[in-house]
C-alpha cells in the first residue's frame, strides 16, 4: 500500500491560527480517507490538534511572536494499540506532531475554569506524548484509523 501524502503546515502564533489548523487538518484527513466529511475519528483528531495548537499559541510565546508547526502522517499502528478484530485499515494510524520553539510553562496545580486542553486532547486520541525542552515543545498524537477507504485499492 502506498501511504498518503503527509501534512506539513506552519502557523503564526496568533488566535486565528487555531481555526486554520482545524481546517488544514480536516482537509488533510478528508483527502487521506477520500471522504468529503470527517468521521467521528477524524473529528476527534481535529479536536486534539486544535487543543495542542491552541496551547502553543497561548503559552509558548507569551512575549514574542512565533510559529506552531503541524506535521501529520499515516503509519503502521503499534500492535499494542490496535484492537482485536479491527477493520482492514485498523493496522494504520494517524501520527501528528504539533511543535513550537517557545518556552514550556508548567500548568498550575489548580487550573480553575481553564487549562484542560491537553486532557481533552489526550481523551480524543489513543496516545498523547509531550516532550518539553529548551528548544520548545512537541505534542505527538496517535490515533488508530478505522475507515475502509484507506483499505480500498
Amino acid at each position: 500500500m502506498v501511504m498518503p501524502p503527509e501534512l506539513n503546515v506552519e502557523f503564526t502564533a496568533e488566535r486565528h491560527s487555531a481555526a486554520r489548523s482545524r481546517r488544514a487538518t480536516t482537509d488533510w484527513l478528508a483527502s487521506v480517507c477520500r471522504f468529503a466529511v470527517c468521521c467521528d475519528t477524524g473529528q476527534d483528531i481535529v479536536l486534539a490538534v486544535n487543543e495542542a495548537v491552541s496551547n502553543g499559541i497561548e503559552h509558548a510565546y507569551p512575549d514574542d511572536d512565533g510559529v506552531v508547526t503541524v506535521c501529520g502522517r499515516i503509519q503502521e499502528a503499534d500492535p499494542d494499540r490496535r484492537p482485536d478484530g479491527a477493520c482492514p485499515c485498523g493496522a494504520l494510524e494517524v501520527c501528528i506532531e504539533v511543535s513550537d520553539h517557545g518556552c514550556w510553562q508548567t500548568p498550575p496545580a489548580d487550573p480553575g475554569h481553564r487549562g484542560r486542553g491537553l486532557m481533552m486532547a489526550e481523551g480524543a486520541v489513543d496516545l498523547l506524548t509531550l516532550d518539553t525542552g529548551t528548544d520548545g515543545t512537541v505534542v505527538t498524537l496517535h490515533r488508530r484509523l478505522g475507515c475502509r477507504a484507506l483499505a480500498a485499492p
